[in-house]
């Protein structure tokens, strides 16, 4: 058995790391996790949801948890003990400050994951992100699934169905007697030539030894070859995963100027996913329009602060390559929005508008960002305005397409917004700025009611004085494109595609 040892070597430590990354990206290694990941959501582990059960039905406190949930049944029924476990485990307000896990699972991309958690917290954030799961409890789960849809095996049931909870010490003993449980013949066959990478697993979480214990029935008294990433530096832990060949890695061991281990942890699955996405880039990617989704990487905390480090000190070239690099085609937790648009804008500050190549990577890093209208609305706006001190185009134009993140006939509302910041600087307008807003302009008459007055007023401020006559008040539609907007082009394209039945990647 494999440990990283107290100070291990940074050969060692990548190794592993970039083994585990390698298999993922082959989509060979099954991701298995428990209630670690879940806990700062929930604001409980085991040893709180015990309390509680011990309190309301006057049990000793120093109770396991499965005697706990027995007692509890006897006591008091299937009805109050799934409605005990509703008050506790399933969330209605996503707080996505308290998922990052959950987001680094779903950024791994992998087709099948499993777990032992009851909670819902993953189904949430995998549906917030675009990739949702079907939820796996019962054959019948099993029998309804398609080839290449995302599952998520909750391998100790689920509230929905209360047979098939597994959390007091019976309903254990009940699933370890069954030879032939749908879940376990499944698991069996996705580990067929792969590997098991446990998450979010403690030795104070009684699930880690019976999750041993199962799998290494259904192997016939040994597990396939197997990482355990775990919260504790635990001796103990540790040698419950050696009885079973597991390799144990400790984030805390590698990045000891964490502050917690929930740090560590969330570190740790940070640059697996790293490596896993280079890997996966390496592989080959899908087409936009035709070949399926491509993976959805969902921006952390650690990566926001490292690239603000660096558009702040660095050379402008080096901050827009770490933009790019961290949030093209990210997808970020509305709480971080904020703080990457400002990051944007700060790169629009510092922008040499007369450079093309610096003007080119800030319209590509737009183009790529995946954002909310309000933000795209704001980092559009400010792109447009920087234009007004650009060299006139000549021909097409590719700052005529800004941000497909824009709602269909927004664009003249944001460049009335970049009007409004020309003016608050004194700035006067340009003749390639008006190139430009010609394009952006063009479907002005089809803005809401109460932003057609600003829109206009902004165009009247624009072609003012000696260049009226050319404004957009007096034409219906600029040289190229007649009235399309980003969304019709796009449209038109896929529209042109070459159709063909949809079929299981898998």
């Amino acid at each position: 058995m494999t440990t990283l040892t107290e100070n291990p070597p940074a050969s060692d430590s990548h190794a592993i790391i970039e083994e585990m990354a390698d298999l993922l990206a082959q989509h060979k290694l099954v991701p298995f996790f428990g209630a670690g990941i879940s806990s700062q959501h929930l604001g409980l582990a085991a040893a709180e949801l015990a309390r509680d059960m011990a309190v309301q039905i006057g049990s000793p406190p120093e109770t396991l948890l499965a005697d706990l949930a027995d007692a509890y049944l006897d006591a008091r029924g299937q009805d109050a003990f799934v409605a005990f476990l509703n008050s506790k485990l399933v969330v209605t307000d996503l707080d996505e400050r308290k998922v990052p896990s959950h987001r680094l699972l779903v950024s791994l991309m992998q087709n099948v994951l499993y777990t032992t958690n009851q909670d819902n917290l993953f189904e949430l954030v995998a549906a917030k992100y675009g990739r949702p799961y079907r939820r796996v409890v019962t054959v019948d789960d099993l029998s309804e699934s398609i080839p290449g849809e995302p599952l998520l095996i909750k391998f100790h049931g689920d509230m929905t169905v209360p047979t098939s909870l597994i959390f007091g010490t019976k309903s254990y003993l009940a699933r370890m007697s069954e030879e032939d449980h749908p879940l376990d013949i499944r698991l069996k066959s996705d580990l067929l030539g792969k590997r098991l990478m446990f998450l979010g697993y403690s030795l104070r979480d009684e699930n880690i030894a019976k999750i041993f214990a199962t799998v290494a029935r259904i192997y016939k008294g040994t597990l396939p070859p197997s990482y355990l990433v775990a919260f504790d530096d635990d001796p103990a832990l540790i040698a419950t995963a050696q009885q079973y060949q597991v390799k144990v890695i400790i984030p805390a061991r590698l990045f000891p100027d964490a502050t917690n281990n929930g740090e560590a942890f969330e570190r740790f699955l940070q640059v697996l996913c790293d490596e896993t996405r280079t890997r996966q880039v390496k592989n080959g990617l899908d087409d936009m329009f035709s070949m399926g989704t491509i993976n959805p990487h969902i921006v952390t905390d650690f990566e926001v602060k490292s690239v603000a480090a660096v558009v702040r000190h660095e050379p402008f070239e080096t901050a827009v390559d770490a933009f790019r690099t961290t949030f093209d085609a990210a997808q970020a937790p509305e709480y971080l929005e904020q703080e990457i648009t400002d990051l944007f804008v700060g790169l629009v500050g510092r922008v040499d508008p007369t450079a093309s190549d610096q003007m080119a990577e800030l319209s590509a890093a737009l183009f790529n960002f995946r954002i909310s209208p309000g933000a795209a609305f704001i980092a559009t706006a400010h792109l447009m305005a920087a234009c007004n001190k650009r060299p006139i185009a000549k021909g097409f134009d590719s700052y005529q397409l800004i941000s497909p993140a824009l709602p269909r006939g927004s664009m003249p509302v944001a460049a009335a917004a970049a009007v409004a910041l020309l003016n608050e600087r004194g700035e006067p307008i340009t003749d390639s700025f008006r190139r430009s807003a010609d394009w952006w302009f063009r479907q002005h008459d089809q803005v809401s009611e109460n932003l057609k007055d600003q829109v206009v007023a902004a165009i009247q401020s624009v072609w003012s004085g000696p260049h009226a006559a050319r404004s957009p008040l007096h034409h219906l539609f600029p040289s190229l494109g007649g009235n399309m907007d980003f969304h019709d082009i796009l449209d038109d394209m896929q529209a042109r595609l070459p159709k063909r039945p949809s079929r299981p990647k898998e």
